[in-house]
């Protein structure tokens, strides 16, 4: 049973007619079988019983026989030598669509039809060569069970197939399925109908795929039909197995016969249709004969002669019967193929003109006919008379006596189309149509018109927040109604200029005045609002193109500065957040933006307008960075990369013995090749796409790029293979090795062709010239060989390098360069062997060089770490791109050439543009002050303590509670974890200790035996024993397992303030407000000694990394350094104003810290006893420090304040510090956000609601090592969070993004300073909540 579904993906999007056509709302699946099948994009129409308008007839009964007849019988063979595919070709008009029709009809009541796909020019998803595959299998699939199962178990391996390369689409959702399929099935037949109307280099691409791969489906048959046009014709040409038919070959009698029953049968119905009353004679055996005559072997003639004599608006059939016989013949009959048509077409665009308002009519032509024709996919009736600015009833009025060639809409929803594609390449060439006022031309001068109007259009149209969304925690996808708010916001005119108007743009005359001040106006006012439409609209993949356009088109001509930098950003800026703007609207504000570097013009001119979005205080660039983008995946050097013929693909092997497939758009990882036993030196992408080649050891692989799958190893080698080559044809793989020789393969047999020796050292490189007529190969003999297609020996040896040669490349004009490790690059003419040029600029050995698709550009990589960009016509540089990830091993462009990819020796991959050449976070949960922090030892979970009476349990990563323990009863004044995390102690006002199991929160024991407060806890390193101080002048040992008490250390007369065990476990300091500090030994209970030297209670106890030194921060204003050893003071820090709170050494023990309740942070040298720098800037006492690991930055912490410090800086300087603003009323009671990160997203949970909010996306090319430190004020949130690479990012939030209504006024972040300098802080508010530093990883 046939099913018809269809289903629309979109505004402006694409859907499918069923089984094998059909319309919304014939029947509508929606099990769970057919939900993937839903997903995919297809195009509506694309069946051969859709219902468009211009659809092709079925042949006449009786007509087309023999042809239909040799279809049928070669469809329905079982014969396993039956030619997979069949060619139908023919001139325009000759009936190939008529017949693919009818055997699509046949095939169908016969239950062989699997699916269609008629191409059409005039509609954008009809000409789409990404959808034909997608459409076919969901034809597919509802046209047999079997397939349905198959089909739809391939989408749940892999669901996003359908947006994937073809190659992708036709592994993952034709062969891989069809596969599993009993080969001895009866065959099915798919029909791909005018493949030439498809766009042409994907609609080569696909007959490539299809001659490779269909043969493996052996019940698989595929009826093409197209002209005969070059980019086709070369493909079919080469296939080994192919049936085929020549329409216009087939006898003209037999034509003759076809077209003689097929006017009489329609001419005789015409009175019928009309509803007139005429003899069944009225036209007459010879009227039909001339009619035949004129029609030759184009059923297309006599198709639009019937329509324009049965034409219902006229009913007058034989007034236009005689208009066609005995119009003037403005061509020579014969003249060519399409002379008596092109009369045809004269007389019925004559017959349209009114000798009264004649110029008027001309004039409507040209703007209604010529958008008909000229744009770029058709509008709906209502929406073209928009976009012409004429009314609907003018549109329809200057179509009315063109019924016979142009299809006439039903109804204002559906577009006028041009029935046959020749009627429009009859109109746009001046040497068919001999009447010019109707020759529409694609002039400048129209397309400056339709350029204009999309301008107008976009400028009237779009603004921010368009549909309506509102909230911008909300992506695309998850807006309640988002296709119906889009199709509201977004008229199918403006859809069409959004898509349209950089194509229009790059079709106008150069320099013209209106069109440049119409871009000016569109790039300063509305570029922003563009790419949130775009997104609306699903076609943020578009932009970049569209955008490159501009760009080329306002450079040319000499645009504004600001315009053309302006566009020249864009291109960066879709390029960086692509992915984020792709998922939801709204974040070209709130994300994209925000993380565009604020030095660019887009930013400077646009920020401004989102005063009231997230705003990035500190981490992002200033410019854009020359690289675009960083892979990292490997875990060795990176040994060579290249890119996939289309660019959509980029290979990169590694010493790691991988080759990794990558998206280079999108820096995402496809697949990883893990079948390598050592190192892989070589990959080369055959030129078609279907292979890739790798070189290890002695062997080479061949592999399917796709599924990853190996397919050959080709074995002929004694040594190591170090490069791979295909010829530009792809039937020739060539590969060097160690061994000194090149070999030649049949990369599709696996079979040597050839061995060429004649190098006396390693070879290097290998490389074909552009026209496959010349192999190099470079040596460690100094030399490079070049050699004919399979020849040996070598034609001729260049010389000139003076050490090893292990790169070379031909540029596209046939030069040849290389690279050596005498630090040059030779460029070399390769038909007379002589040295064009040396390039020097390396300080190291090149690695590798490489040539841009233009062959304006030269790259070169060295050792040097850096890459060289060279002109290699006057061998001048250009420009050098310098990095810090090492040697640059390998280096490829893109088939663009907007793309420079290369590899380090490190692993990394870089992505440059050639042309322009730790862990912080911030957990709301307590309703009080927070007095202790502690990690786990395996930074799993996180502590707090609070004055609410609570210890609270947190995911540090994404900064969620985990659970609260129960049982205190008063404030919580000091918390620890054992060094194993299995247990949490936690101190309190009320003199007991707690033991808690941190992961269910489950308390363990109540530890009594103190007589006052819990000040201070310190488990030892072994894990064996926890210390409390308490203000009962004790220290209390505890043994964990037993929950007894071990000692009661005394001595002390005064409150135990601070407690810390040395590193080795071997001694317990103790300070206390008596002013002293003692040391203990832990195992036996003992007083080791008293450090006397203090004047005030001892705040704050620290051991050194080693040991040995113990400071010891005081109330009297300073710090005490003593050996831990002697118990001798070894000196005294002066330096404070006012108590010392906190102290921390550094992880490798060179620097001090202290913080004090003067408000600052001072640095020391622990051996000089000397003071190292002075931070200033918080507002309230210094109460926690913390160094990274690398000791490079500083985090302090006050009561309202974080500050982040650069130490590496001199002087060191504060990164930022937490603000405040005045409380709108908006605000009031309204709690702050929970902050936490979701992958690159910063998320805020609104306590009122719980539900989580995408608040902002962090570009991926920052790799986030931390969590979130969060500082909230009642109106916005101040955010930091740490990054691989060091640097810290810190960003603004303001809270009405929270809020579910629009404010009159909300936050303003460019109150906000971009600099924060360390003196400069606003106390204007208070914090209501406690705050404290989440350390992990990076801090």
């Amino acid at each position: 049973m046939q099913h018809h579904i269809s289903i629309t993906t979109g505004p402006g999007g694409h859907g499918i007619g069923g089984g094998t056509g059909g319309r919304a709302g014939d029947v509508h699946f929606h099990d769970d079988r057919t939900s993937l099948l839903m997903a995919l994009p297809r195009a509506l129409y694309a069946g051969h019983d859709s219902v468009r308008e211009d659809a092709p007839s079925s042949c006449l009964e009786g007509t087309r026989v023999d042809v239909l007849k040799e279809i049928l019988t070669w469809s329905e063979s079982a014969n396993g030598e039956t030619p997979p595919i069949y060619w139908l070709n023919g001139l325009a008009g000759i009936g190939k669509s008529t017949i693919a029709k009818t055997v699509a009809r046949q095939a169908q009541e016969k239950g062989m039809l699997g699916a269609t796909f008629f191409f059409s020019r005039s509609d954008k998803p009809l000409r789409d060569p990404r959808l034909v595959l997608p459409t076919l299998a969901f034809q597919l699939a509802h046209s047999d069970n079997t397939f349905m199962e198959v089909i739809v178990d391939a989408l749940k391996q892999d669901p996003g197939v359908g947006e994937r390369v073809l190659l992708s689409q036709l592994q993952g959702l034709i062969l891989t399925p069809l596969l599993t399929i009993n080969p001895r099935r009866s065959p099915i037949i798919f029909i791909l109908d005018a493949l030439d109307e498809c766009e042409e280099k994907g609609a080569a691409e696909l007959l490539q795929l299809m001659f490779a791969h269909i043969a493996r489906i052996p019940f698989l048959r595929i009826l093409i039909t197209s002209r005969p046009q070059p980019h086709l014709s070369s493909v079919f040409n080469k296939a080994p197995n192919l049936m085929k038919t020549i329409l216009h070959d087939i006898d003209a009698s037999v034509v003759e016969q076809d077209i003689r029953l097929y006017i009489s049968t329609e001419l005789a119905k015409i009175p019928g249709k009309l509803d007139l009353e005429m003899p069944t004679d009225w036209a007459t055996e010879v009227e039909q004969n001339t009619l035949i005559e004129k029609s030759g072997k184009l059923f297309i003639y006599a198709a639009t002669a019937i329509r324009f004599i049965g034409d219902d608006r006229v009913r007058d059939p034989e007034t236009h019967l005689r208009l066609i016989l005995h119009a003037q013949s403005l061509r020579e009959a014969g003249a060519t193929p399409y002379s008596q048509l092109d009369n045809l077409y004269m007389e019925v665009l004559r017959n349209s003109l009114s000798p009264s308002n004649r110029r008027e009519i001309l004039k409507r032509f040209q703007i209604v006919v010529g958008s008909i024709a000229l744009l770029r996919e058709p509008l709906p009736l209502h929406s073209l008379a928009n976009f012409v600015e004429y009314g609907r009833h003018i549109v329809e009025g200057s179509l009315l006596h063109l019924h016979s060639v142009i299809v006439p809409p039903s109804d204002i929803r559906e577009a006028p189309r041009i029935y046959h594609p020749s009627f429009l390449e009859f109109i746009t060439d001046p040497s068919r149509c001999s009447m010019p006022e109707f020759v529409i031309v694609a002039v400048p001068e129209q397309e400056l018109r339709h350029a204009i109007r999309c301008f107008e259009l976009m400028a009237k149209h779009l603004k921010r927040d368009v549909a309506g969304i509102s909230d911008p925690s909300l992506l695309n996808r998850d807006v309640e109604g988002f296709k119906k708010k889009v199709r509201a916001a977004l008229s199918s005119e403006v859809q069409y200029a959004c898509r349209y108007w950089a194509s229009h743009l790059s079709h106008v005359e150069v320099g013209e005045a209106r069109i440049m001040e119409a871009l000016e106006a569109f790039t300063m006012r509305s570029i922003l609002w563009w790419f949130e439409a775009m997104s609306l609209l699903g076609s943020v993949s578009n932009a970049v193109s569209l955008i490159e356009e501009a760009h080329r088109w306002a450079n040319i001509s000499k645009s504004k500065a600001i315009v053309v930098t302006i566009l020249s950003d864009s291109r960066r800026f879709i390029l960086a957040h692509g992915e984020v703007i792709r998922a939801s609207a709204l974040h070209v504000y709130h994300s994209a933006l925000p993380f565009t570097p604020h030095d660019t013009a887009l930013y400077k001119h646009y920020c401004g307008n989102g005063k009231d979005f997230v705003k990035v205080l500190q981490g992002v660039e200033s410019e854009w960075p020359q690289n675009l983008s960083s892979l990292r995946g490997h875990s060795d050097w990176v040994t060579t990369i290249a890119f996939s013929p289309d660019g959509l693909r980029l290979a990169s092997a590694s010493k790691d013995g991988t080759v990794q497939l990558w998206a280079p758009i999108s820096a995402t990882s496809i697949v990883k090749l893990k079948a390598h036993s050592g190192p892989v030196w070589a990959i080369a992408f055959s030129p078609d796409g279907l292979f890739l080649a790798s070189g290890f050891r002695n062997n080479v692989r061949l592999w399917d790029p796709i599924s990853g799958a190996s397919i050959a190893k080709l074995k002929g080698h004694s040594h190591a293979v170090t490069t791979v080559a295909f010829s530009p044809d792809g039937l020739r793989l060539a590969s060097g090795s160690l061994d000194h020789s090149v070999q030649l393969w049949n990369p599709t047999s696996g079979v040597s062709i050839a061995k060429l020796d004649g190098h006396s050292g390693p070879v290097r490189m290998v490389a074909f010239s552009p026209d496959g007529l010349y192999l190099a190969s470079g040596s460690d003999d100094h030399t490079v060989q070049l050699w004919g297609p399979i020849s040996t020996p070598s034609l001729r040896t260049l010389k000139g390098h003076s050490d090893v040669v292990n790169a070379i490349a031909f540029s596209p004009n046939g030069w040849l360069a290389s690279g050596s490790h005498d630090h040059t690059v030779q460029l070399w003419d390769p038909i007379s062997g002589a040295s064009i040029a040396k390039l020097k600029g390396h300080s190291d050995v090149v690695t590798t060089v490489a040539f841009s698709p233009d062959g304006l550009h030269l790259a070169s990589g060295s050792k040097d770490y850096t890459i060289q960009l060279w002109d290699p016509i006057s061998g001048v540089s250009i420009t050098k791109l310098e990095g810090d990830s090492g040697s640059v091993d390998a280096l490829a462009f893109s088939p663009n050439g907007l793309c420079l990819a290369s590899g380090t020796e490190d692993g990394a991959l870089q992505l440059w543009d050639p042309i322009s050449g730790a862990s912080i976070a911030t957990l709301e949960g307590h309703s009080d002050l927070v007095h202790t922090i502690a990690f786990s030892p395996d930074g799993v979970h996180l502590a707090s303590g609070s004055q609410d009476c609570a210890v609270r349990l947190w995911n540090p990563v994404s900064s969620t509670p985990l659970t609260e323990p129960q049982g205190q009863s008063d404030w919580v004044t000091s918390i620890a974890f054992s060094p194993d995390g299995l247990y949490l102690a936690s101190g309190s006002l009320s003199a007991t200790v707690w033991l808690w199991n941190p992961i269910s929160g489950a308390s363990i024991a109540a530890l009594e035996g103190h007589s006052g407060a819990v000040v201070t806890l310190a488990f030892s390193p072994n894990g064996w024993c926890l210390a409390s101080g308490s203000d009962d002048h004790t220290v209390q040992l505890w043994h964990l397992i037993s929950g007894t008490s071990m000692a009661k250390l005394e001595g002390h007369s005064g409150e135990v303030t601070s407690l810390a065990f040395s590193p080795d476990g071997l001694c317990l300091a103790s300070g206390s407000a008596d002013h002293t500090v003692r040391l203990w030994d832990p195992r036996s209970g003992t007083s080791m000694a008293k450090l006397e030297g203090h004047s005030n209670k001892v705040t704050s106890l620290a051991f050194s990394p080693n040991g040995w030194c113990l400071a010891s921060g005081s109330r009297d204003h300073t710090v005490q350094l003593w050996d831990s050893i002697s118990a001798a003071s070894i000196e005294k820090l002066e330096g404070h104003s006012s108590w010392v709170t906190t102290i921390a050494f550094s992880p490798d023990g060179l620097c001090l810290a202290s913080g004090s309740s003067d408000d600052t942070v001072q640095l020391w040298d622990p051996i000089s006893g000397t003071s190292s720098a002075k931070l200033e800037g918080h507002s309230y006492t210094v109460r926690n420090l913390q160094f990274s690991f690398d000791a490079c930055t500083l985090v302090s912490n006050s009561k309202m304040e974080t500050f982040i410090w650069d130490l590496a800086s001199q002087p060191p300087h504060n990164i930022a510090s937490i603000l405040s603003l005045p409380t709108p009323a908006h605000f009031v009671g309204m709690t702050p956000p929970i902050w936490s990160l979701e992958g690159q997203w910063i998320q805020g949970i609104q306590q009122e609601d719980g539900y989580a909010r995408k608040i902002c996306y962090i570009p991926p090319h920052h790799i986030l090592t931390t969590n979130i430190v969060a500082s909230s004020q009642p109106t916005y949130s101040q955010l930091a969070v740490g990054c691989g690479d060091g640097h810290v990012i810190i960003l603004v939030v303001p809270h009405h993004l929270f809020l579910q209504h629009d404010i009159e006024d909300p936050v303003d972040t460019s109150l906000i300073p971009t600099v924060v300098t360390p003196g400069w802080l606003d106390t204007s508010g208070d914090l209501k909540s406690g705050h404290f530093i989440v350390r992990k990883r990076g801090f």
